[in-house]
This record gives C-alpha cells, sequence and structure tokens, in this order.
C-alpha cells in the first residue's frame, strides 16, 4: 500500500526518494536528511520515505556502535533494497522505523 498516495509518485519524487534512500551509502543519514529538508512540505511521499532512511540510518548508528562497526553493511543492504523497491515503484516500508516514520508525516 503507498501510504496517502491517490496518484501514482512523479518521476521528481522518485528521484528524491531514490536519494534519499541509495544516498545513504555515500552520505549515511546526510542523505534523507537534506532530501527530507528540501521536499519538505512539497510531498508526503518524500517525506515519508526520506524519514524512514533517517531513522534507519540513526538506528543503524546506534547498533553500528554498539558492535564496532559490524552492522553497517546490513543497513546499508537495507537502504539498497529500499532503493530497488521504490525505483521499481513497490512501496517499501523499513521494520521497526516504518510505523514511527508514518505517524510523524502523515498524522499531523
Amino acid at each position: 500500500m503507498q501510504h496517502g498516495l491517490t496518484v501514482p509518485p512523479t518521476s521528481n519524487e522518485k528521484l528524491a526518494v531514490l536519494i534519499a534512500h541509495a544516498g545513504t551509502v555515500a552520505a549515511w543519514f546526510l542523505a534523507p536528511l537534506l532530501v527530507y529538508l528540501v521536499k519538505r512540505g512539497e510531498s508526503k511521499y518524500v517525506e515519508y520515505h526520506a524519514m524512514q532512511s533517517l531513522l534507519w540510518s540513526v538506528a543503524g548508528t546506534v547498533v553500528s556502535v554498539v558492535t564496532c562497526g559490524v552492522a553497517i553493511p546490513v543497513f546499508l543492504a537495507w537502504h539498497v533494497l529500499a532503493a530497488v523497491k521504490t525505483l521499481q515503484g513497490q512501496d517499501y516500508e523499513y521494520p521497526l522505523v516504518g510505523d514511527v516514520a508514518r505517524g510523524l508525516v502523515y498524522e499531523d
């Protein structure tokens, strides 16, 4: 289910979501944070995915500190999976943080 969408995302929205998810490979939490801040108020779809990616990056940072970095590839793999799924037009929700992101973005 695509949260709050009545029409498919535009190509610009898909690109922003791709940057939010895949950008974490190079810029960790900065990519989704920048996408969220730039697109906030323009697209709930983009806000939701950027917030999910941001929360997942924060969770990954905490877990990686505890595991001395061992968890980094696992969290990056989830980011890449999210990028691929959303690029294919599928909706994607990260485990644990998806509900939190939905609440922050859609339940104003």
